[in-house]
C-alpha cells in the first residue's frame, strides 16, 4: 500500500548526500538504510528509451552538452554520470528505468515517478508517449500499489488520469496561491492532484509561512508534502499543518528528526 497514515521518508533522487544523483549507487544506499520511498526522474531517449536523469540537458551531471531526447539510449550510456561527484564514482552510468525496477522490485519501497518530458520542451506526442511507457512499465512489474506519477506539466497528469485512470496517485507542484504547473489541464487541480508539493509564494520565504495552503490542500483531500531544510523546528511546523511527507536531501538527517518526533 502506497500510503496507510504515516509519515513518509522519501529520498530525493536516492541518496544524493553520499552519491550520485538518480544513479544506482544513490538508490542502493536509500534502499540500504530503510528510506520509505525514492523520489526520481524519468525521461525518454530519442529511440524510446527510458531512463533516470533530472536535466534533459545532460551537462550538469555528466559533462557533456546534450539533450536527453536527442540522443538515443546507446549514446547516453556513453556518459559518465559519477566522476563530477567524485573519483570514487568515477565511471557510473545513467541508468535505464528497467535497471532501476530491477534494483527495487523485490523490496517494499516506493517510487515517486516525476516525469520530466514536458509538451511545452519536446511536444505532446513523445512527452505522452513517455508517460505511457513508464505506466506500461510500472503494470508490467506490479507496482501500481508501490507508485505516485509525478510532473510539473498538469497536462501530462491529465493524460495519465484520461488514458490510464486515477488509480495511481497524481502528484502535483504547488497549488492554491502558488501554483507551479507549466502548463494548465481541464480537470481541476483540485480533482487532479492525489499529493502536492507546496512551495512558498514569495522569494525568500517558506512553504512553511503558509498555513493556508496546507489547510487548503487538505480540506481537498490532497495530501501535502514538502522539500525543505533537515530542521527540528521546520519539521515540527510542518508535521502540526499536516505535512504527510518529506522529500529529502540528506535521509539519515530526516529520519533523525522524524525520530526525535515519534513519527518513525
Amino acid at each position: 500500500m502506497l500510503y496507510n497514515g504515516e509519515i513518509i521518508l522519501a529520498a530525493h533522487r536516492g541518496d544524493r548526500k553520499c552519491c550520485p544523483e538518480n544513479t544506482l549507487p544513490a538508490f542502493a544506499s536509500a534502499i540500504n538504510f530503510g528510506a520509505d520511498m525514492i523520489e526520481t526522474d524519468i525521461h525518454m531517449t530519442r529511440d524510446g528509451q527510458l531512463i533516470i536523469l533530472h536535466d534533459r540537458n545532460t551537462m550538469r551531471t555528466t559533462g557533456y552538452d546534450g539533450w536527453s531526447n536527442e540522443m538515443t539510449y546507446e549514446e547516453i550510456r556513453k556518459l559518465d554520470a559519477g566522476a563530477w561527484f567524485s573519483e570514487e564514482f568515477a565511471g557510473t552510468r545513467i541508468p535505464s528505468v528497467e535497471e532501476f525496477i530491477a534494483q527495487i522490485k523485490d523490496t517494499d519501497l516506493r517510487v515517486n515517478w516525476e516525469l520530466k518530458d514536458y509538451p511545452r520542451e519536446v511536444g505532446d506526442d513523445f512527452a505522452f508517449a513517455a508517460a505511457d511507457r513508464l505506466i506500461s512499465m510500472i503494470d508490467k512489474h506490479g507496482l501500481r500499489e508501490r507508485s505516485i506519477l509525478n510532473s510539473f506539466s498538469d497536462r501530462v497528469l491529465e493524460h495519465i488520469v484520461r488514458h490510464h485512470g486515477h488509480d495511481i496517485p497524481i502528484h502535483g507542484q504547488g497549488i492554491h496561491n502558488c501554483c507551479r504547473s507549466i502548463d494548465t489541464a481541464s480537470i481541476p487541480r483540485e480533482e487532479l492532484y492525489d499529493w502536492c508539493c507546496l512551495y512558498p509564494e514569495e522569494k525568500g520565504k517558506s512553504p512553511l509561512d503558509y498555513r493556508e495552503n496546507f489547510d487548503y490542500c487538505l480540506s481537498h483531500g490532497i495530501l501535502p508534502c514538502v522539500c525543505i531544510a533537515d530542521k527540528y523546528e521546520s519539521y515540527q511546523k510542518a508535521l502540526e499543518m499536516g505535512c504527510k511527507m518529506f522529500t529529502t536531501n540528506d535521509m539519515r538527517e530526516c529520519n533523525r528528526i522524524l525520530k526525535q518526533l515519534s513519527v518513525r
